[in-house]
Order: structure tokens, then C-alpha cells, then sequence
């Protein structure tokens, strides 16, 4: 954990103003409390060259860091996304909460030494191994969030609503059965990880999947859910405010 109060002596830093020289960074409880221009340093600060902005990871699926390795070879020519895809159902369809949390920290702390310093989670895994509920509706929510306090980044949570295999409302797959929701299931997880965010420090908001995913009655329902002011991503775009 980074100590209560210190400060940062930067040579040049990029400021919301563009770039400036001999920065002076304070900071108390992990956050910025001052800025000084045209600083010199003092005794005990830390030194840095170049001071940057972090920067977010506006898409991730933090369970994926232990798929590495699985898939990054050379396959038949048929191999594509859908075969992938297989692969990942094999692969999450074995992790514990336990697994995913650790897991996910792993990633999130590897974000950090890359410069990332906020996530935007996109989860999907809400179900035990057999596709039933937890008792806690938002056990595996809850593990993505000890796992971003673990390492320390930001996180923007995104509960993926889950439906259906395909275009036409099609059932889900087996490998899917840890994925789906319905709106009303949907509805008491949400309200559950509400209470927890307004008390934390950490964003929630929803996700609905895609279009093959979800139906446009879901989709209208999912958005309702979504807290006030909280952000509204699809699971298949990379963009969030």
C-alpha cells in the first residue's frame, strides 16, 4: 500500500494544459491533493523523468488472463472466434470464485505496470459450475471487486445480461449456462451490487450483451435497470465514458 502523504518530483509532466516542467505531485490518501508549477525539488520526494496520465482499459474480461497461452498457436484453417469461443466455455466452465479472483487480480495488477489505472469490467460469469445461482446473486461481481481492491486499480463494473444463444431468441448453449440471466434475475443482482457501490468506491453500471444476445424488450428492460448516471456499454463495444 502506498504511504499516506507523498510527493513526486516530475522533470516535465503532462498536465490537462499540455506539458510542463518541474512538477511538484502531493498526494494524501492515495489521490492528488496539489499541483505546483515551476517547483523545485525537496527532500525525500520521489523522482521521475516523464509523468503521464493513466490511461483505462475500456473492455476487459479480467478471467481471460488464465486462458494465455491456450490459443495463441497455429491451428486448422477452420480455427476462428467460434472455435475460441469453445475453448473459453471449457475453460470458465471449471473456475471456482476462488479461481476468478485471483485470476482477475493477476490481470489487474498487470494493467497497473502498463499504465493502466482504471477498468471497465464487462463480466459475464454469474453462475456456479452447473448453471445455478449462487446464493449471494452477486458472488462472482463481488470477486472482480476484491480483486480490483487487491491490486489497487479503478473499476467501472458492467454486469453482462446474458439470454440467448443467437439472433431470434435462440436457448443458450450448454457452455453458456454460466452466462445467463433473465430480467428478473438480472434485476435482483443489480439492485444487490447497487447497494454495495454506493457505499464503495468503485462504479457500477449495465451491460447488455449484443443483439444476438439479447432481445429488444431485454435490451428496453436492461436499460431501465441501470442505476442513475450509470454508464450503459454493450458487451461487444470497447467504448466507455
Amino acid at each position: 500500500m502506498p504511504p499516506e502523504s507523498r510527493s513526486i518530483f516530475c522533470a516535465r509532466a503532462l498536465l490537462p494544459d499540455g506539458w510542463a516542467r518541474d512538477v511538484r505531485l502531493s498526494i494524501a490518501a492515495g489521490k492528488f491533493a496539489g499541483i505546483e508549477r515551476n517547483a523545485h525539488a525537496q527532500a525525500g520526494d520521489e523522482r521521475v523523468a516523464v509523468a503521464l496520465p493513466g490511461i483505462a482499459n475500456v473492455h476487459s474480461h479480467g478471467f481471460q488472463r488464465g486462458m494465455a497461452g491456450l490459443t495463441e498457436y497455429r491451428g486448422p484453417e477452420a480455427d476462428n472466434f467460434w472455435s475460441w469461443r469453445e475453448l473459453m466455455y471449457r475453460f470458465v466452465g471449471r473456475m471456482t470464485p476462488e479461481d476468478l479472483e485471483a485470476v482477475t487480480a493477476q490481470a489487474y495488477v498487470e494493467m497497473l505496470e502498463g499504465g493502466f489505472t482504471r477498468v471497465g469490467e464487462f463480466h459475464y460469469v454469474h453462475h456456479d459450475i452447473d448453471g445455478k445461482a449462487y446464493s449471494d446473486p452477486a458472488e462472482m461481481m463481488a470477486r472482480v471487486v476484491a480483486a480490483a481492491d487487491a491490486s489497487g486499480i479503478a473499476l467501472t463494473l458492467l454486469p453482462v445480461f446474458y439470454a440467448h444463444a443467437g439472433f431470434g431468441a435462440l436457448p443458450p448453449a450448454a457452455g453458456q449456462r454460466r452466462f445467463v440471466h433473465s430480467i428478473d434475475s438480472y434485476a435482483r443482482m443489480i439492485e444487490a451490487l447497487a447497494k454495495d457501490a454506493a457505499r464503495a468506491d468503485w462504479n457500477l453500471g449495465v451491460a447488455p450483451h449484443s443483439l444476438r444476445a439479447v432481445t429488444p424488450d431485454e435490451l428496453a428492460a436492461v436499460v431501465a435497470l441501470a442505476p442513475r448516471g450509470a454508464p450503459i456499454r454493450s458487451a461487444s463495444s470497447p467504448r466507455l465514458a
